[in-house]
């Protein structure tokens, strides 16, 4: 929805939600009612100059952010002065480090999927250094039985934490290592040096949601990883001020976007879109399915330990309260539409649908997306992508139903673990956004096999909506979350259907089988 479509008063108060994700930066502009007022999106923009560098060029990130933010605002017709503040959601664990004095750059943003850093981090999971911590963290939790130690006890680090890609620069570049030590680094995600960047170097902060991916951050003592920070030797003076997640981020410099807009709020972006989709109690979930899928459940108060590929983080902190989140992640649900267009099975994402309802099931073929193996509720990198019992019969049509299924059998094999290592009881909707979430068949064959109904949004650009809503708290544009779940609307409920739990269960217990074919794979990996 845009401005042609409401009419803005120059008299309201609008917020801003940026988010600066994986593919995509957006900006959206909402009333007090969460209509998009206005909006405005660009392609993410890589730099990837050599195999196994992902990276974001700094002048690049700035020039699309405040690009969307001023477009977005035009879109909406309205007056800067009538924007009561702006939340920013951000890709997490994605990082840069600057000098304090003079702002230049001592690299680029190194992406969370930049795996430069993997053979250094095999390295430190080797070595008897490592396993002596692994060791002493068993001791302590047979002695103390604190959920902290048992977490610590079988972790082990990867390319994706942040601390391992500052580690390994810190480690294999002495200039910056000596800056650091004499106190002219900082060290920010992105959200840390937009708000470095909005408020013209004024503040150097994050926030829970953000840092606790980086693993410089402990979810069990709400506070710095000392252990970690110390065994790498990272100076603590790199590190940001540590807010709230809705609180006072200073004000945009206002010769940026023509007035001081109020940063009232940073988010990593799973975080954000589980706000906007009002998932504030025990039990509530949400399914983001983008380019991969992120499955959040709200645990409450208390962090769970990792599981079989599932991992506890900070939803938000917002004064005394601290929400808990275990995430679960798939990488492949829009990347298996994308190679459906790619292969010629369909000409775009939506026919997908279409295609997928002209025959009444797919024909005993199953589809494994594993485009890069499969990871929560399995955990196998070195799984393969395949298509099982292919026969004559088959034709374009099953094709797409037997991907469009694989989707949906991926998220309730994940629901169904979740809900059995947790411990937590669901509760009875589950809240989906992102993009391949417009697909009724996949949302209707969720609900009917997990036996829930699924909630869709009339925005699936949830982590805009997040970020607004943990802003317009801050800035009492809005005064409650009851009055947040009361503005957030619904487009779509799907409701469990008995006849398709039937015909669907010896066909989810064969795609099971398939999976386990698809293991193992490609060795190399």
């Amino acid at each position: 929805m845009t401005s042609n479509e409401h009419t803005t008063n120059a008299d309201d108060v609008y917020v801003l939600g940026v988010d600066y994700g994986t593919t995509t930066v957006r900006c959206q502009v909402f009333d007090r009612h969460s209509s998009v007022v206005g909006s405005s999106r660009q392609k993410v923009e890589l730099h990837c100059p050599q195999q196994d560098t992902i990276e974001l060029l700094p002048d690049t990130v700035w020039t699309q952010f405040t690009t969307v933010v001023k477009k977005a605002i035009a879109d909406a017709g309205i007056s800067v002065n009538n924007i009561a503040c702006m939340g920013i959601s951000v890709q997490r664990a994605t990082f840069t480090l600057w000098n304090r004095h003079t702002d230049e750059h001592y690299c680029n943003f190194i992406s969370w999927n930049d795996t430069r850093a993997e053979p250094f981090a095999n390295n430190i999971n080797q070595s008897l250094s490592f396993k002596g911590l692994g060791t002493g963290a068993k001791l302590l939790h047979i002695l103390t039985r604190q959920q902290r130690w048992e977490a610590a006890s079988s972790f082990h680090f990867q390319s994706q934490h942040a601390i391992i890609r500052l580690a390994w620069i810190l480690n294999t570049n002495a200039e910056i290592k000596k800056e650091a030590k004499a106190g002219n680094v900082l060290f920010g995600t992105l959200e840390t040096w937009l708000v470095w960047k909005l408020t013209g170097g004024k503040v150097h902060a994050t926030e829970p949601s953000n840092i606790c991916s980086t693993v410089l951050y402990d979810v069990f003592k709400k506070d710095w990883n000392s252990i970690h920070i110390n065994y790498f030797g990272i100076p603590f003076s790199i590190l940001p001020k540590l807010n709230d997640t809705s609180d006072d981020f200073g004000c945009c410099d206002k010769e940026i976007f023509g007035g001081p807009i109020p940063i009232r709020a940073c988010v990593g972006d799973q975080q954000a879109a589980m706000f906007g989709q009002c998932c504030f109690e025990e039990g509530d979930i949400k399914v983001t399915m983008g380019t991969g899928t992120f499955i959040n459940l709200n645990t409450g108060s208390y962090p769970c330990v990792p599981n079989v590929g599932t991992y506890p983080l900070v939803g938000w902190k917002i004064g005394s309260e601290v929400a808990y989140t275990t995430e679960a992640f798939d990488s492949d649900s829009g990347t298996v539409l994308t190679w459906l267009e790619n292969a010629g099975f369909i000409s775009n994402p939506g026919e997908s649908q279409e295609a997928a309802t002209e025959v009444k099931s797919s024909n005993g073929l199953c589809f494994i997306p594993a485009f890069t193996g499969l990871q929560s509720g399995i955990n196998d990198n070195t799984a393969c992508c395949c298509l099982i019992n292919i026969t004559p019969t088959i034709k374009r049509e099953h094709i797409v139903r037997a991907a469009l299924e694989s989707l949906a059998f991926r998220v309730v094999q994940i629901f169904n673990t979740l809900e059995s290592k947790t411990k937590i009881k669901i509760n009875d909707t589950i809240k989906f956004d992102g993009g391949v979430s417009n697909s009724d068949f996949v949302l209707q064959l969720v609900s009917s096999l997990v036996n829930k109904k699924v909630d869709r949004p009339d925005n699936l650009d949830m982590s805009c909506l997040g970020a607004a809503f943990l802003a317009g708290l801050k800035a009492g544009v809005w005064k409650s979350k009851e009055e947040l779940k009361e503005v957030r609307k619904t487009k779509n409920m799907f409701k469990p259907k008995a006849d398709v739990q039937v015909d669907y269960k010896p066909i989810f217990k064969q795609w099971g089988k398939a999976v386990k074919r698809s293991m193992n794979w490609n060795e190399s990996v």
